[in-house]
């Protein structure tokens, strides 16, 4: 009898290493989709929108975002970190279910855009790297590129708009650490 219940506990730890492998091949085979999407999604972007150029933040009558849909996705923009050489597509809503990184509010030429998204290998899995002074880089779909410096840093339990606000800030990006449970929030001020 105790030899059965020993042969029943290692093809037991045997099945549970199984299902284990099966789990992370699977992980890592969704990580890999959700890199290549975000990289055709970006490269469509830019061959629909006109080339990218430099823009400078003006007042507007009009701070509605242009949208461009791929797939069923609508998308306002390209958000780049070159220190990481990350180019992801923004999604325009963030209600959206979406591997990439979604505005939660405002918009770029009032400065209050909102941009999430989380620390998942593809995405901004660089978060810990970022520093004050690194450059960030958006592009709307109508071609401005609009350029950025990293100004603070903070980590925070929760991403509620009370945490999300600061005055100076043009743009503020949002990236929830998957493994800690916790938000690091980016603010930034426009470069010139």
């Amino acid at each position: 009898m105790k030899k059965q219940t020993n042969q029943l506990c290692v093809l037991l730890g045997i099945c549970l290493l199984v299902v284990a492998a099966l789990v992370l091949i699977f992980w890592q085979w969704g990580i890999h989709k959700s890199q290549q999407e975000a990289t055709k999604n970006v490269q469509t972007i830019r061959t629909l929108i006109p080339e990218a150029q430099g823009a400078v933040l003006e007042e507007r009558q009009d701070n509605t975002m242009s949208v461009l849909s791929i797939n069923g996705t609508d998308f306002v923009g390209i958000l780049e970190i070159p220190k990481f050489g990350s180019s992801l597509p923004v999604c325009a809503n963030w209600g959206e279910v979406s591997q990439h990184p979604c505005r939660l509010s405002g918009s770029v030429y009032d400065r209050t855009m909102q941009i999430g998204t989380t620390s998942q290998k593809g995405q901004c899995d660089f978060y810990r790297d970022v520093s004050v002074g690194d450059f960030v880089f958006f592009t709307d779909m109508e071609g401005n590129r609009f350029s950025y410096e990293i100004t603070d840093i903070r980590y925070e339990k929760h991403a509620d708009q009370t945490t999300l606000q600061q005055e100076d800030a043009a743009l503020t990006l949002f990236i929830k650490n998957i493994y800690s449970f916790e938000y690091i929030i980016i603010f930034c001020n426009t470069f010139c």
